[in-house]
């Protein structure tokens, strides 16, 4: 299945989580950027509250999209330890990667929601939406990060997930809703017929 873009991907998600509609205790947490489009048709269409989780990965140092770490706004670090060993990661270039990527975090997350603080989650339930799932190690980071707040459920909304993934993140949450997860799976954006780039400008226009 290819979706048109994320709107279009965002309406057929929020089918999937039709029960939710309306409900009072649930919170949809947009991982930026593509995320907040999908997750802004989806809260719109269900009449849920919107806020954005954020954790960024450490690129390899070959391929900067390609995930070998991913770091939440407390500083906390989800290693992907297969890649890890796989490529021979030195701790040196984790650290330093993880001391950049950590001062962009607080700078994003007070651009866009005017605050790095969050507040509890008890009795509340949190599903965090992307617009595409691949090596899953940026969003085990927000549902890590997410966990800390104390929700009663924390689920995952996404259209496209790699299959490999899926199962590893079953392990994570409490349950995953999805559109699309099949072989093979080279990256999100095949999924999508326009997958253009999500600006600063946007998001904050979706967020207001």
């Amino acid at each position: 299945m290819l979706f048109r873009d994320r709107v279009d991907a965002g309406e057929k998600l929020a089918e999937k989580l039709e029960a939710f509609k309306g409900r009072q205790d649930v919170i949809l947490f947009a991982v930026p950027r593509g995320g907040v489009v999908v997750a802004k048709v989806i809260a719109d269409r269900l009449k849920i509250p919107l806020d954005i989780v954020l954790a960024k990965k450490i690129g390899a140092p070959f391929n900067r999209e390609f995930a070998i770490a991913a770091v939440d706004i407390d500083g906390d670090m989800v290693l992907n330890n297969e890649y890890v060993e796989y490529f021979s990661m030195r701790d040196e270039y984790i650290e330093h990667q993880k001391k950049r990527v950590l001062e962009s975090l607080k700078d994003q997350l007070i651009e866009y929601r005017g605050s790095i603080k969050y507040k509890s989650l008890e009795n509340k339930v949190a599903i965090i939406v992307d617009d595409g799932i691949a090596t899953g190690a940026t969003t085990k980071a927000c549902i890590r990060f997410l966990l800390k707040l104390n929700p009663k459920k924390i689920y995952i909304a996404t259209p496209v997930i790699a299959p490999s993934t899926l199962k590893e993140l079953e392990k994570e949450c409490d349950g995953i809703f999805y559109i699309v997860s099949s072989e093979p799976f080279w990256a999100v954006g095949q999924f999508y017929v326009d997958f253009s780039q999500v600006s600063e400008e946007d998001i904050k226009k979706l967020l207001s």
